[in-house]
């Protein structure tokens, strides 16, 4: 008696979702070990012990924490968590919304940022997941480094818009 094998194959358009979803997975897992490596490095500054976030723009993550803009998706993701946590200004945060965001609105926004200790530092880790016409979603992981507490680690899929020029962010869910 010989064994049966399936000899089915998959089709491509299965492979190539399967493939996208594995190169997410390796992407995000780079992202949180960049920020990893960031959040430990010795940075000699004067910033918090234990905190050190390296601004990097590499061709599969981008790293940092600086004010960004709306040229990028990873700019516009970067901006929104400097007004975030730096600025803390929902006003200045908005600035990298899209008009529907699905992002919270009205006070509800400042009231979030107003709830983080104002001495908190800020990283984020962005990676490419895919993109779509003017749409691109992007792994994201934010790291909270409060005094006194062990960093807090957020991950989100963040989908950005091109709309008149600007990239902006339509949505941000946790991952």
């Amino acid at each position: 008696m010989y064994a049966k094998f399936d000899t089915t194959t998959t089709s491509p358009a299965a492979r190539s979702r399967r493939h996208r979803r594995i190169a997410a997975g390796v992407l995000a897992g780079l992202a949180v070990l960049a920020v990893m490596a960031v959040v430990t490095a010795p940075d000699g500054s004067s910033q918090p012990p234990g905190f050190a976030c390296e601004e990097t723009a590499g061709p599969d993550v981008v790293t940092g924490s600086g004010p960004g803009d709306t040229t990028s998706g990873p700019a516009a993701i970067l901006g929104f968590n400097h007004a975030y946590y730096v600025d803390r200004s929902s006003e200045q945060a908005r600035r990298f919304l899209t008009s529907d965001s699905a992002v919270t609105t009205g006070d509800r926004l400042q009231t979030g940022i107003d709830a983080v200790s104002a001495d908190t530092r800020h990283c984020v880790s962005i990676s490419a997941v895919n993109t779509t016409g003017e749409s691109a979603r992007w792994a994201v992981t934010v790291a909270e480094f409060r005094p006194d507490t062990e960093p807090w680690i957020a991950r989100q899929a963040v989908t950005t818009r091109t709309v008149d020029g600007a990239t902006l962010i339509s949505e941000i869910s946790l991952a």
